[in-house]
């Protein structure tokens, strides 16, 4: 788990690495179940071998993207501090997810916005990568997060 950070401990550079996920077919399954996304390119195998480029049947990239977010929400997001998404840009879909393929994210913050007294806006160059290191994903994700409380802060400075 993140320790507690809010928008202003965040720095313009800062990495950060999450953990990993093994990517299954059950994955495809259920997020079938949720989308009822059933191109053959998800699911027949015979179909998929027509097709080099692709071989066998591949994860829905918006499942991986979901993925990502998860371990936004898991090692990135702050705990106990409002955040929220604010958006997606940028998606970038470079080479396909498999079953059995192993995935984790490099999140740099690029990107620091002050919206008002209470929230900011963190934005990071999210890199989707499998278990050669090989990027699969490219996304901007921005997160709505919140600010220090002013008594805090002034605390900090000394005042």
């Amino acid at each position: 788990m993140p320790e507690i950070k809010y928008f202003e401990d965040y720095q313009i550079g800062e990495v950060q690495i999450s953990s990993g996920r093994t990517m299954t077919e059950a994955d495809i399954r259920l997020f079938i179940g949720c989308s009822d996304n059933t191109h053959p390119v998800h699911v027949d195998a015979e179909y998929c071998k027509k097709f080099p480029a692709i071989g066998r049947p591949i994860i829905q990239g918006i499942l991986t993207l979901g993925v990502a977010d998860g371990f936004m929400a898991k090692e990135v997001s702050p705990t106990k501090v409002p955040s929220v998404h604010y958006g997606h840009e940028k998606i970038r879909y470079i080479h396909p997810v498999y079953p059995g393929d192993t995935i984790h994210c490099r999140f740099e913050v690029v990107d620091k916005a002050i919206k008002n007294e209470e929230f900011g806006v963190v934005t990071w160059n999210v890199l989707v990568l499998n278990q050669n290191d090989e990027p699969v994903l490219f996304h901007v994700d921005k997160q709505y997060i919140g600010r220090k409380p002013a008594a805090a802060e002034e605390k900090e400075q000394g005042k």
